[in-house]
């Protein structure tokens, strides 16, 4: 029998783990409960599958018993390698680690195999099902047009408004965020737990598209130091273009300022995709699950868990915030500043107003810093809103023209807009 329903899926990425079928997945999950729980299975119903880009999660009703069965990309081909079983493994090592540290809600990992060596013939994460839904679903949407399609919500949220909904959403991740302060670590890396201490001493994993359209896993680090890190992942050739020797030397002097070269010499965790389709809520707004932890790793403490969550820090992102054009799905620059404020509070009382909390307020900006190393077009779009912000120009040509100049050591105002932009990036004690 052909796997479940494919739309919206890329076919050449996913190959063969398409066609993966609905029998061949519970058989997968009565084994394991029989397995790991001991428990046989009257009644097995296979409910449906969720296409993401780098995995298909299948979620699988045992009895009273939901579980999810995620399968990556790489599962099949030339992308299983030794280096994708080990991501998988990392992932689980962070998920444990995270559970047994905190209370934070994350996917329990019931069981894992790194092989092909199993009923489904691929690697497969087999987890719990996390409760409520994705903070996509419900951040733009009244009350009334929430209950219409969630009538199970319709006893509190029908009287709660959406501000004060969102705000419940902020305040009780904020709680949650603030207990990962408990880890540190002394590279930049990701977890693992092959030694008696838990510690970031694998390397960075990352996606990369090959020429057929598959996805395979590369590595880089781990990283002594935030300078390595971004030294490494620079897009920036110097010298090949006005526009990009602009963007170096612009970043260049707001990274000096930031305090992402901090020298303490350590490093703590943050949810890899820190995004609204990755935090589960219930219908009072509290957060219920943090989903999706592909590839996570330690960072500079003023990019981590105290940082904003990337919804609220959209206005920074120029390169794809939509706003005013897209009111129904963005908001504005206005409401973005009075979200981080609230955030920002709510992550003070969390870590008594120690800490990693004097970095959220303008964690905003650190980000943006750090993506643009790592990202030609959020570079540019960010190098152009700020000379805008700085220098009062409303035009993106007449932005673009004095980063032009900038890389032609031409402009004038050169001296004036480095001080701007260094005071923007500046944490003050």
């Amino acid at each position: 029998m052909r796997g479940p329903s494919c739309d919206h899926i890329d076919y050449r990425a996913f190959g063969p783990l398409v066609d993966i079928s609905e029998e061949s997945l519970i058989l997968l999950a009565t084994d394991f409960r029989k397995r790991c729980f001991n428990k046989s299975t009257s009644e097995s119903k296979y409910i449906c599958r969720k296409n993401g880009s780098f995995n298909l999660v299948h979620i699988v009703q045992l009895d009273d018993f939901k579980l999810v069965i995620r399968i990556p990309v790489t599962g099949w081909g030339s992308g299983k390698t030794e280096k994708a079983a080990h991501a998988m493994e990392s992932q689980v090592d962070t998920l444990r680690l995270i559970a047994q540290g905190t209370t934070i809600p994350v996917p329990e990992i019931y069981d894992f195999d790194t092989t092909d060596d199993n009923v489904i013939g691929t690697p497969y994460m087999c987890m719990s099902f996390m409760p409520g839904n994705p903070v996509s679903d419900v951040w733009f949407k009244e009350p009334e047009d929430f209950i219409i399609q969630n009538n199970f919500m319709k006893r509190k949220y029908i009287n709660t408004t959406r501000e004060q909904f969102r705000l419940k959403i902020l305040k009780s991740l904020a709680q949650f965020m603030s207990q990962l302060s408990r880890f540190t670590f002394d590279k930049i890396g990701s977890i693992s737990n092959r030694s008696s201490t838990p510690a970031a001493s694998d390397p960075c994993y990352h996606w990369r598209e090959t020429l057929d359209g598959t996805m395979k896993i590369v590595t880089s680090g781990p990283f002594d130091s935030a300078s390595a890190y971004l030294e490494y992942h620079d897009v920036h050739d110097i010298h090949e273009h006005e526009l990009v020797n602009a963007q170096a030397k612009i970043l260049k002097h707001m990274l000096a300022a930031s305090p992402i070269n901090d020298i303490r010499g350590s490093f703590v965790l943050r949810p890899p995709d820190f995004n609204l389709q990755n935090v589960m809520v219930d219908e009072e707004g509290n957060v219920t699950g943090l989903i999706d932890w592909d590839f996570a790793q330690t960072v500079p403490h003023c990019i981590g868990y105290a940082a904003y969550p990337a919804w609220i820090r959209r206005d920074w992102d120029p390169a794809t915030y939509g706003w005013p054009t897209l009111r129904d799905s963005e908001d504005s620059p206005e409401r973005l500043e009075r979200y981080r404020a609230f955030y920002n509070e709510e992550m003070g009382k969390a870590l008594n107003w120690k800490g990693d909390w004097r970095f959220t307020k303008k964690s905003h900006i650190t980000t943006s810093i750090w993506h643009a190393f790592h990202d030609e077009i959020s570079s540019l779009e960010l190098c152009r809103m700020l000379v805008q912000e700085v220098i009062d120009v409303e035009d993106n040509e007449d932005a673009l023209d004095i980063l032009y100049d900038i890389g032609a050591e031409e402009f004038e105002g050169w001296d004036h807009l480095r001080d701007h932009l260094k005071e923007i990036a500046r944490i003050k004690p």
